[in-house]
């Protein structure tokens, strides 16, 4: 699991992005023929957020997944399983653990001031940013999203100092993990 770490060494604070089961999505057109007009792949991430001895996960509980279907242009609609109620990163059209891991490294090598990061499926939201010779870390799940499908501030979350060490291992972790 790719492990984002606290530079406190006393009262250690740390983030885990953990992969879990990839799957495929297609959406349907409203044509004789249906032919899908796009494919997605998503992937089931498990999220772990630790302030010293604290310790809070999120993951999508198998079994729970509910259906949801989305109108897209031309009236085309998609049956999406799993996708508006879960903890998830989109793999296919755009990685977004690949793009979340090439801004982090744009920030190592100072092209960047900062990373905003919240995936398509918004379940979470991850802040990196130069702050006085350090990186401030803000990440906050919006759990409220995933269980009742109504975006609201509703988000538990951590705050920490790291540096670029740290941030260096844990692209290194998320491209290892996710096969970027």
């Amino acid at each position: 699991m790719a492990t984002l770490r606290s530079e406190d060494q006393e009262f250690g604070s740390s983030l885990k992005i953990e992969p879990g089961e990839k799957f495929t999505i297609s959406a349907q057109g409203n044509t004789q023929a249906d032919h899908p007009l796009e494919t997605q792949t998503w992937q089931h991430v498990k999220l772990t957020l630790i302030n010293g001895p604290n310790v809070l996960e999120y993951q999508t509980r198998q079994g729970d997944e509910k259906v949801a279907e989305l109108t897209l242009l031309q009236n085309a609609t998609a049956d999406i399983h799993t996708v508006a109620h879960a903890y998830l990163l989109c793999r296919y059209p755009q990685d977004e653990a690949l793009f979340l891991a090439e801004k982090i490294e744009e920030l190592v090598q100072e092209k960047r001031s900062q990373v905003l990061f919240e995936p398509a499926e918004p379940s979470f939201e991850l802040t990196v940013k130069g702050a006085g010779g350090g990186v401030k870390v803000e990440f906050f799940v919006d759990a409220g999203n995933v269980e009742t499908g109504i975006y609201r501030w509703d988000a538990l979350g951590i705050r920490f100092f790291t540096n670029n060490q740290h941030l260096t291992a844990f692209v290194a972790e998320l491209k290892s993990e996710f096969a970027c």
